[in-house]
């Protein structure tokens, strides 16, 4: 392994060089909002992208980092997010960094203790090992944030996909507010 240097915009999220991108469009998020009508009613108007992961990877190496774009938008009151996920690695923990834009990073343990971190410019966010999170872009422009993490980290989204979150986040009066999920099945 050699030192690399990796340009990272933080107004676009572009990663150079990057090792890998992904981009995730409203229909792959069917189940995870809860008003059902209102997710219809949005994807037959379009299928926008809602979000954009660019990641760097050096081989051989034990962490990897990366950006992810964060489209404006809702569904209904809740605005877009990530479908939200624990480690497959339950001792793996993840930072993120806020670079442009603002959100929520919505929190949650095993046993069901729940936060927020604020995702505003300059802002890191430390995730402790065998915590779900979700962000979620609550303004008008692109949310960009550079995350951190070991490569054998994973993703669990199987207890996310069946239960839900405990908390949603939802617009109320033009402003971001922390609600319980009516439909978490917990």
């Amino acid at each position: 392994m050699l030192p690399t240097g990796v340009k990272i915009d933080s107004i676009t999220g572009a990663v150079a060089p990057s090792t890998g991108h992904y981009k995730k469009r409203l229909s792959e998020f069917r189940g995870v909002y809860r008003d059902a009508a209102a997710f219809d009613a949005a994807l037959a108007r379009s299928d926008p992208v809602t979000y954009e992961v660019i990641e760097f990877k050096a081989d051989g190496s034990d962490i990897f980092f990366g950006t992810t774009t964060m489209y404006p938008g809702r569904v209904g009151d809740e605005y877009f997010m990530t479908r939200g996920h624990f480690h497959a690695r339950r001792d793996r923990a993840e930072v993120y960094y806020t670079q442009s834009g603002e959100g929520l990073l919505l929190l949650e343990s095993r046993d069901g203790e729940t936060k927020t971190v604020e995702m505003k410019p300059g802002i890191a966010a430390y995730i402790p090992p065998d915590w779900a999170h979700r962000s979620i872009n609550t303004g008008t422009e692109p949310l960009v944030f550079v995350w951190m993490t070991n490569i054998d980290a994973g993703h669990d989204y199987g207890a996310i996909v069946e239960k839900g979150m405990r908390s949603l986040v939802v617009e109320r009066d033009g402003e971001p507010a922390v609600v319980a999920n009516p439909g978490y099945a917990g």
